[in-house]
């Protein structure tokens, strides 16, 4: 039986691992420790850089807003008193307060729209932007109008509008115009967001690609350096960072490293926050992590390309050493894996002096004196086959000759069985077992008295229950070789039926083996197409139709449809010949092979 070769280290392989190993192991020890310093220190001075950043940006917005909010708190305190003495009717068109308005938004770079309106939402109004044309600003007038009335103070949230081409976020604040507890009316403003804005942008291209955006208490986007986020409004809170922030409310700066899908795809960030205080928003400042790392990342990247050229040095260098010490080797292996494989006319073309020279000359006469050796074994062998197969036919001949009208059936049994079991698929061992049961399958009949088994009319009850003991008697005699010990089903049960009917055990269906069931059609088969005294032999096309009406009751469907199939390729008629010996009838003809007429069964 063929094996597989098990698992071995060449020495090739093992020259290679030890010049890969002294020579790539410590530069690849030596660059990963580099590597996770370097890497450590990068992440903690981006740390240190993105919380600087956002602490910075939060104090500067801070002040720049707690700025805007003064200029604002006294332009409400000084036109106040203004208004207070120019009738409701009058808002729109005193000179007075147009030119307090006009002025105010003439100094004050952040403020693009300033109104004064009376308690009826009418009055005067000046600045660079129109803001109620603008709808979403019209709608957050009426909502700081309706909050005057109720005497409070109004911020909206931040609100994008568009001049010159660019998105721009914006703030109203609007206080109320009372005199005493009189309710006179509303002043607004609104107030542009831009300088944060470009203070953004500024930011970000100063830190190197750093991603900078404001958000409010609530997670929606204020500003953004970023251009495809600079509306104002954006829910941030997918973003765990502003998450965080949110549910903090916290008062301190934090960093922290966490996840976004971008593009359906996860991608490590690096980022922090910080309060922007007194007016409920936060700074927040983020990168990729693999741009924070760069630099690690294209030291990586020397690494590696340093240690492929050291690996394709010390391979060459390797290959070149390593296969003169291993040629040798290699040959005598593959000499003697031939031999193992049973190719003895293989020798090992070894010319050393070394050890493995005289190894090789040595194992060149011990494959010599093996193949003498396994040629003597095979030979013996084949005689021992011969002679064995011999002495199986020369019994089944003898027994045949008992008979003279049987001349040959045990020989034609032996011929059909083994064309089914090749036609049903089964191995060559299966095979070799099938054709020595059939051969020997009536070898009890040599037990059987003259009188019965030579008798040329039909047996009495007496005579055929002495046929009968042809089966046991064949099985106590061939049980008597070890050897033949997986042939002797085939010996005894050869006259089984499907039904149960059979002798000499009466087993039925699946109790039957394949062998069984295939020497009993082959020797149905023989005794239908041979000539018998009261009856001649029948054509195999007929003997093959009687074998269909009885398959499934007396005899397996599938062998006989292997019958069959081999009769169609051509494989069976090539000993569909007439039998012409005259013969008595040796046992009476089974039930079932009386149908359609009288056939009988050897």
């Amino acid at each position: 039986m063929k094996t597989s070769a098990p698992w071995r280290l060449r020495i090739l392989h093992l020259l290679l691992l030890i010049l890969i190993g002294i020579s790539v192991l410590p530069l690849w020890f030596y660059g990963t420790m580099m590597i996770s310093t370097n890497q450590d220190t990068l992440k903690t001075k981006e740390m240190e850089l993105q919380a600087f950043t956002s602490e910075s940006l939060a104090r500067e917005i801070s002040l720049s807003m707690e700025n805007v909010r003064q200029q604002l708190s006294d332009f409400f305190n000084s036109v106040g008193p203004v208004a207070s003495q120019i009738p409701a009717a009058k808002y729109d068109s005193d000179p007075r307060l147009l030119s307090a308005l006009q002025q105010f938004a003439a100094h004050q770079a952040t403020v693009i729209f300033v109104t004064v309106l009376n308690n009826e939402a009418k009055g005067a109004q000046a600045g660079e932007y129109n803001a109620a044309s603008d709808p979403f600003l019209r709608k957050a007038l009426e909502a700081a109008f309706l909050s005057a009335r109720q005497g409070t103070e109004y911020q909206s949230n931040p609100i994008t509008i568009t001049r010159a081409g660019r998105n721009e976020p914006v703030l109203l604040m609007a206080r109320p115009v009372k005199q005493g507890t009189q309710f006179l009316g509303m002043a607004g403003a609104v107030v542009t967001l831009e300088p944060i804005l470009m203070r953004l942008e500024e930011t970000g291209r100063r830190t190197g690609g750093l991603n900078v955006y404001i958000v409010d208490n609530s997670g929606r986007l204020v500003a953004s350096n970023d251009q495809q986020k600079t509306v104002a409004g954006f829910d941030m809170l997918s973003v765990p960072i502003v998450q965080q922030f949110v549910q903090s409310q916290a008062q301190l700066s934090m960093t922290s490293v966490f996840d976004v899908v971008e593009g359906g795809r996860t991608v490590p960030m690096l980022g922090a926050y910080s309060p922007i205080v007194n007016v409920g928003w936060g700074v927040i400042v983020q990168r990729k992590l693999s741009e924070a790392y760069a630099e690690v990342n294209q030291m990586r990247s020397q690494t590696m390309w340093w240690g492929l050229l050291v690996i394709f040095l010390s391979l060459g260098v390797a290959i070149v050493s390593a296969k003169y010490i291993t040629r040798p080797i290699d040959q005598l292996t593959d000499t003697a894996r031939s031999i193992a494989q049973r190719d003895f006319s293989q020798r090992a073309d070894v010319h050393t002096r070394t050890e493995i020279g005289e190894l090789a000359g040595t194992f060149n006469l011990m494959a010599e004196d093996i193949q003498h050796y396994i040629g003597d074994l095979t030979t013996a062998s084949e005689q021992n086959r011969q002679l064995f197969m011999g002495s199986i036919e020369m019994i089944a001949a003898a027994v045949d000759a008992k008979d003279p009208y049987t001349k040959g059936h045990s020989a034609r049994v032996s011929q059909y069985s083994v064309m089914l079991a090749k036609e049903l698929g089964l191995p060559e061992e299966e095979v070799n077992k099938i054709r020595i049961a059939a051969t020997l399958h009536d070898v009890g009949k040599i037990g059987v008295e003259d009188r019965v088994l030579k008798k040329p009319g039909v047996l009495t009850n007496e005579e055929f229950e002495i046929m009968k003991r042809h089966t046991i008697m064949g099985f106590e005699i061939v049980r008597q070789v070890k050897q033949l010990a997986e042939m002797l089903p085939g010996i005894r049960w050869h006259h089984e039926s499907l039904n149960g009917k059979g002798y000499p055990d009466g087993i039925s269906g699946g109790e039957i083996p394949l062998m069984v069931r295939i020497m009993s059609v082959a020797d149905t088969f023989d005794a239908i197409t041979t000539d018998r005294p009261y009856q001649a032999g029948k054509d195999f096309p007929q003997a093959l139709q009687i074998l269909r009406k009885l398959a499934g009751t007396k005899y397996d469907p599938i062998v006989v449809d292997a019958m069959q199939s081999a009769y169609d390729k051509g494989e069976l008629r090539k000993a569909e010949v007439r039998r012409r010996s005259v013969i008595t009838v040796a046992e009476p003809e089974p039930e079932s092979a009386q149908v359609p007429a009288p056939t009988v069964v050897i």
